[in-house]
């Protein structure tokens, strides 16, 4: 089944209309519209993730559908899928990170500026703090 049909489908056996799911994801219903006939072929990581919460499908699963080559690694603590196009392209990497964006937007977006902004001297200080805290939980 190609993507376009698969998309339809999902829409359908939701009860959803295009122009709904073009409404409800932000995207337009051209845009919806050429990815069900097959005049889009491989529809963007950014309209698969706009559109998989109206679906009720994880985007993971719309990603490979769509034909994104999937790598999934698991680290301590989260597991990492890594989408890339046909030639090898990094198309997307999704990580647990919605998790503890859902659990803690402020810490989230802490963690994420700390990872972006301080040294790394500064980063692997903050981890031994934090690392020193969980022992300290777990010991209660």
């Amino acid at each position: 089944m190609k993507f376009g049909e698969y998309l339809k489908e999902l829409r359908k056996n939701k009860g959803i209309t295009q122009k709904e799911l073009a409404d409800m994801s932000g995207f337009s219903n051209g845009e919806i519209s050429k990815v069900e006939s097959g005049d889009r072929k491989k529809p963007s990581p950014a309209l698969l993730k706009a559109i998989a919460p109206h679906l009720g499908i994880p985007y993971e699963v719309l990603m490979n559908k769509a034909g994104y080559l999937e790598e999934v690694v698991d680290h301590s603590g989260y597991t990492e899928y890594i989408f890339k196009d046909d030639d090898g392209s990094l198309a997307d990497i999704v990580r647990k990170a919605r998790e503890m964006q859902e659990a803690d937007s402020d810490w989230a977006n802490i963690a994420y500026r700390v990872s972006r902004e301080l040294s790394r001297e500064d980063v692997e200080a903050i981890k031994a703090i934090a690392n020193s805290l969980l022992r300290k939980a777990d010991n209660r």
